[in-house]
């Protein structure tokens, strides 16, 4: 029988990603690149240093930051000569800006998962992720089994730092000095299979809001609800009628809404080891969404017709009497990430793709009593990443934030903050040459929004990194302050504020 690295090297393009000796034109790590992709190329370019220094400050830090901002997002892309294939997939990097008296200190440190020790000592990739198959051919992949890659999202959970993925386990980290000590230990009893990366926090309670899909002759859904305590309140599980892909969900404070987009999963090709679990997904918009909403104490679910769109990410949920109010930014196609020729698998060979599609600003009004449900555009620019202040999460909020780009165009070059009770926005554009990932939001003071709003931004001048604050009453004032880093950092999903004690 032929190695895995026999393998690869005979088919070219190998089932563990890209054979660079297939591509023309690559840079010194490896990544191909055409000229107009060269500095996007760094979104998906690996870091493999972990480093600890103090940043270049431009500009005065509010006296009032303190704390730590942790990102989380694939820092490392290819082992050996051989990438994976989507901008989405890479063993987890955990990013800090801690703030203090004294200025920023800045540290990154990968997520020691069970894959990325294994892999790291072999010297090779080894395990199937969601939308590349391991090395060695159908054989190895029956079964469709995924290892986590904690890539997706971070959080603090009772003083203790988390790395998530769209599997479990989830990966414990020293907030300190981010070493990875172990998996996560949810309370006995919990079921926990097939937790998504997005989990829900609500901001009177404490309690912690999980979701998870599982596969097999039919699709399920699972949530389960923590308390301050840590100790389990409800959990549930449900069949649904349709094989989707979910990444994100709502939380109120009596209703959990679960979105099954019109996206397709066949599980035959995936179980039998022959496609990605991103390759089994398909666009089907004739179908249109089904959305479910769950009550967290009782009753079976209620599923309610929608138009067809993509959701990435909620903004948030909340309830105004008998109605459900659910905000989120979402996609007439998602062709930027599967279909025919998507960027952020084209972006890997420093491509051009597709992604026409502006992630528009929605919402859906539900009245669960008379299932009903209306959608309505709130906004039809291009907009992604969404926060809103903490402090309403679950509950009734005013303001949002996100990212901001212009239609026709999927670069994120700018935050904005709007308000959804009078439609303002408040925006900031750094311009042409930057990409923009998730703004996260400190609160500061009693008002909602008050506070900052912390934006990494990549540079096509430099190539490098930069952290912006702004202050989150007047974002199109732009940064009072820019933390700037030494070096680029790939694509970084999501963050966390975790204020000083």
């Amino acid at each position: 029988m032929m190695s895995r690295r026999t393998f690869m090297k005979t088919c070219g393009v190998g089932a563990a990603g890209i054979a660079v000796g297939s591509i023309p034109s690559i840079d010194a790590h490896g990544v191909p690149l055409t000229p107009e992709f060269v500095w996007l190329a760094n979104l998906g370019k690996s870091l493999t240093t972990e480093r600890d220094y103090r940043p270049r400050i431009e500009g005065s830090i509010p006296p009032g930051l303190r704390g730590r901002l942790f990102r989380n997002g694939p820092g490392l892309f290819d082992r050996n000569g051989y990438r994976k294939q989507h901008l989405l997939d890479g063993d987890g990097m955990i990013q800090c800006f801690e703030f203090l008296e004294d200025g920023v200190r800045y540290r990154n440190r990968f997520v020691r998962t069970r894959k990325f020790l294994e892999e790291e000592a072999a010297g090779e990739l080894r395990y199937a992720t969601w939308t590349t198959r391991a090395p060695g051919g159908v054989l190895a992949n029956l079964g469709a089994s995924m290892e986590s890659q904690a890539g997706v999202t971070t959080l603090v959970r009772d003083g203790k730092l988390l790395a998530l993925d769209e599997v479990t386990p989830f990966y414990l980290l020293d907030r300190e000095t981010l070493q990875t000590n172990g998996t996560f230990a949810f309370p006995e009893g919990a079921k926990t299979g097939g937790c998504k990366a997005h989990t829900k926090s609500d901001s009177v309670t404490g309690d912690w809001i999980l979701l998870g899909t599982d596969y097999g002759p039919t699709m399920t859904i699972s949530f389960l609800i923590v308390d301050s305590l840590g100790r389990i309140k409800v959990q549930g599980t449900y069949d649904v009628p349709r094989m989707t892909y979910i990444h994100d969900f709502f939380a109120t404070e009596r209703y959990l809404v679960v979105l099954l987009h019109a996206v397709e999963f066949s599980p035959l090709g995936f179980l039998a080891g022959i496609n990605s679990f991103m390759d089994s997904l398909t666009w089907k918009p004739e179908q249109g969404n089904l959305v479910m909403v769950l009550d967290k104490n009782a009753g079976a679910p209620v599923l309610l017709e929608a138009p067809a769109a993509f959701m990435w990410h909620s903004v948030n949920a909340y309830e105004r009497g008998n109605e459900i109010v659910a905000d989120f930014i979402g996609y007439d196609d998602p062709d930027h990430f599967i279909g025919e020729n998507p960027l952020f698998k084209s972006i890997m060979r420093g491509e051009a793709g597709n992604a026409l599609q502006p992630g528009k600003l929605r919402r859906y009004q539900i009245d669960p009593a008379a299932r009903r449900l209306n959608e309505t555009i709130l906004d039809g620019g291009h907009h992604e990443f969404p926060v809103v202040d903490s402090r309403r999460s679950a509950r009734q909020h005013r303001l949002g934030f996100m990212n901001r780009g212009n239609v026709g165009d999927w670069i994120l070059d700018g935050v904005a903050r709007i308000d959804f009770s009078t439609g303002s926005r408040d925006e900031y554009s750094f311009g042409p040459g930057h990409f923009v990932s998730e703004p996260i939001f400190a609160p500061n003071g009693s008002g909602e929004g008050d506070g900052w709003l912390l934006a990494q931004v990549q540079s096509r001048e430099t190539g490098f990194n930069f952290l912006a604050i702004f202050d989150g009453r007047d974002v199109s004032a732009g940064p009072i302050a820019r933390i700037h880093l030494s070096h680029h950092v790939p694509l970084s999903f999501h963050g966390y504020w975790d204020a000083a004690a």
